[in-house]
């Protein structure tokens, strides 16, 4: 009896010893080799957080800035030239400082609108956005044929508004020095110094029916071009319908980027229209005296009718009677209609 408890109590040491053992050496392999499954869960959580950071700036960034009076910007932008050092002005617009004005303050929606400017953004979100950097590309086209007609006929070869051009020519998708925005900031800069000495009567600045007509005629191609792209956007029967020509080689643009397309003449109609408002005011003796006073009007009334709000949240190309608008179509009949007011207008100025 003795003998077997004794082989029973040994038996039993023997399996708690080896039970211990085993637990010993789990515990060190689990020292030795940790477990990493709990580290997917936060980077999965700070992903999805980035991501919706991102989105929510992609959506903020979208938003197009706000209209302004092109009379309020006079005075906001002569603060500015004159924090740069230029001369205090009299409270009446001389001649030139309201399109100058205009012409500055787009330049700044560009550079100071949330999100600044992103053509040439090369990390997200920006870099996943198309719409805003499209409308960008518009808005840069309108500034830069004010400043090249400012520089030649209106303002004679002035030097600021020269350097203005030259850095307004730089690449809108340039990231790498000099960038882009960079370069356009030099550009502001310079007209702001152009503005001041138009204050101080120290600048030129023509006002005749030619150097408005010069304008004009650059507007007129870039409508025209513009026209052309976004007939490339809708079907042939729809261009038919329309009276629109797509230009020699009546390719069709891609899906994809029939969206860019229609934001990109959506920028470019909205500066026109501040453009335009602008020079009412500065050319105001040419347009009356060519009596194109009343075209004039229908002309700025054409355009801000095409800057009605998309409701969709996608560009649609639909067609006849269905129930998806066709946004293009619409949009180049805007700049189809505008082209043909900007022409009878040219043709009226130059009879003078």
């Amino acid at each position: 009896m003795i003998g077997w408890k004794s082989s029973l109590s040994t038996s039993s040491q023997g399996r708690l010893m080896a039970l211990f053992r085993k637990r010993e050496r789990h515990q060190r392999n689990v020292l030795e080799s940790p477990q990493y499954g709990w580290i997917w869960k936060p980077l999965v959580a700070l992903l999805v957080i980035y991501l919706v950071v991102c989105v929510a700036l992609g959506v903020w960034w979208s938003q197009r800035p706000d209209d302004f009076n092109v009379d309020d910007a006079v005075g906001v932008q002569r603060g500015a030239a004159q924090s740069s050092g230029a001369e205090a002005a009299s409270d009446a617009p001389r001649p030139g400082e309201t399109v100058t004005a205009t012409t500055l303050t787009l330049l700044g929606s560009l550079l100071d609108k949330p999100g600044g400017y992103l053509r040439n953004d090369i990390a997200p979100p920006g870099l996943w956005l198309d719409n805003m950097p499209s409308w960008e590309h518009g808005v840069l086209g309108q500034v830069r044929a004010m400043s090249a007609t400012l520089n030649d006929p209106i303002a004679s070869d002035d030097d600021d508004v020269q350097q203005a051009v030259d850095a307004l020519s730089t690449r809108s998708d340039a990231w790498r020095f000099p960038s882009a925005e960079g370069r356009y900031q030099e550009a502001r800069e310079a007209l702001r110094d152009y503005l001041g000495r138009l204050s101080g009567q120290q600048a030129d600045f023509s006002q005749d029916a030619p150097a408005l007509a010069a304008w004009l005629g650059r507007v007129q191609t870039r409508l025209d071009q513009q026209t052309q792209r976004l007939a490339a956007s809708v079907g042939s029967s729809e261009r038919r319908s329309a009276d629109i020509e797509t230009g020699e080689d009546g390719e069709s643009t891609p899906w994809w980027r029939v969206d860019n397309v229609f934001f990109e003449a959506r920028g470019n109609t909205w500066a026109l229209v501040h453009l335009l408002k602008a020079a009412k005011r500065d050319f105001a003796p040419a347009i009356e005296e060519a009596g194109v006073g009343k075209a004039y009007d229908r002309l700025i009334d054409e355009l801000e009718a095409s800057q009605a709000r998309v409701w969709s949240p996608v560009v649609l190309n639909g067609s006849g009677f269905g129930i998806f608008a066709n946004h293009s179509l619409m949009m180049a009949n805007y700049t189809l209609r505008a082209s043909q007011l900007i022409q009878g207008i040219r043709s009226d100025l130059g009879s003078q």
